[in-house]
């Protein structure tokens, strides 16, 4: 069975691996812009020219999205997956899953998938055009992969045939992250780590306030805090100001790290922070770093937002978002409590294990493809 995985600008690692597995099973091809995320995996990649390959520049997204109704559009994708049983898309907006039901339409694929992670019922409307992308997508998919619960109850409330519907989560593989076997959980000198996109709906701001708490509290004086930041974005340099104004800047170390080199980066770490929090357009779908701190076996500190309670399960401590001192106050539970602190990481590494681990997650896929044709 021919399966062309197509995710444009958006393909990578992250997602991939979940893939991977079934080479074994499926002859799949994946299909990228020009310039995706990352290019290399276990089975071929296609690139083709995309909008979104564009450099950027003021209001790129809002110029292209309108021009584009989406800018998620591969030229000459229609011609590139005739002869594939199955186009494994996303989202039902996506300009490339319009263009996958074409190549439908026309007879040159058989099924069209489409993995959906939107959360929000009726979100991404507000462009001409975008409700009718969605409408067909619901009527004439084959079927929806979900990634949780939550959007399940998005598509339904959109209009999406139940029936039609299967929950899938994003993967891990525990191979590649697993914990350090020399872990320490009676350290006093604790490293925290932060990883993903420097903005405000990632909860950076509270991260960088709960460490200025951690700092000023007389009870934690025999200890030592030290965060990792690693990631890029809008909020990078107000944030360097903000921790300078805070005098905490020498405590916290902000980097970039190639995806290969993550495991370690974890390995490292004694403590994960996911503090993310909704915005108006956006709630937290997944977030994969749970998952790769969860193999890695790390106590992790995160909130009640979106998709990340079906994540993490009780493999976590929970806070609400938007809350700097719930924040600090777990992680001082953490500190004070190494045996809590080990307890949560054998949970993680459990939970990645059982749920997450990406042979799992590609059976479940395949569970899907088989019914389809």
């Amino acid at each position: 069975m021919k399966v062309a995985i197509v995710r444009g600008k958006h393909l990578n690692q992250y997602e991939m691996q979940i893939f991977e597995p079934l080479v074994k099973d499926f002859d799949i091809t994946a299909f990228g812009s020009l310039s995706p995320f990352h290019d290399t995996f276990s089975f071929p990649t296609v690139k083709l020219p995309s909008p979104m390959d564009l450099p950027e520049f003021p209001f790129k997204m809002p110029i292209l999205n309108r021009l584009f109704i989406d800018a998620h559009y591969l030229y000459g994708l229609e011609q590139k997956i005739e002869g594939f049983d199955i186009a494994h898309s996303a989202e039902t907006y996506y300009h490339y899953t319009q263009q996958a039901l074409n190549a439908k339409k026309r007879g040159k694929v058989k099924k069209v998938v489409a993995t959906v992670l939107e959360n929000i019922p009726f979100n991404n409307e507000g462009i001409w055009g975008r409700a009718s992308f969605k409408k067909r997508a619901r009527e004439e998919l084959d079927h929806i992969i979900a990634l949780t619960e939550r959007t399940k109850n998005a598509l339904l409330l959109e209009g999406a045939d139940e029936k039609k519907i299967t929950v899938i989560s994003h993967g891990i593989d525990t191979k590649r992250f697993f914990p350090n076997p020399k872990k320490n959980f009676h350290t006093k000198d604790i490293m925290l780590l932060f990883c993903g996109r420097l903005e405000k709906y990632k909860g950076v701001y509270e991260v960088i306030f709960a460490v200025k708490r951690l700092l000023a509290d007389k009870s934690l004086r025999n200890y030592g805090f030290h965060v990792t930041i690693i990631g890029d974005g809008s909020e990078k340099n107000n944030m360097q100001e903000m921790e300078t104004r805070l005098g905490i800047a020498k405590h916290i170390t902000h980097k970039n790290v190639a995806y290969k080199d993550m495991p370690k980066a974890y390995q490292n770490a004694d403590i994960y922070l996911g503090p993310s929090k909704a915005g108006a357009y956006w709630i937290e779908q997944y977030n994969t770093t749970l998952l790769e701190a969860q193999a890695t076996g790390l106590p992790i500190v995160t909130t009640y937002s979106g998709g990340i309670p079906e994540n993490v399960g009780n493999a976590a401590l929970l806070v609400p978002p938007n809350d700097s001192f719930a924040i600090y106050e777990a992680i001082k539970q953490f500190a004070l409590h190494p045996n809590l602190r080990e307890t949560y990481a054998k949970k993680a590494r459990e939970r990645a294990e059982h749920v997450h681990d990406v042979s799992i997650i590609a059976n479940k896929i395949k569970g899907v493809y088989n019914s389809l044709l």
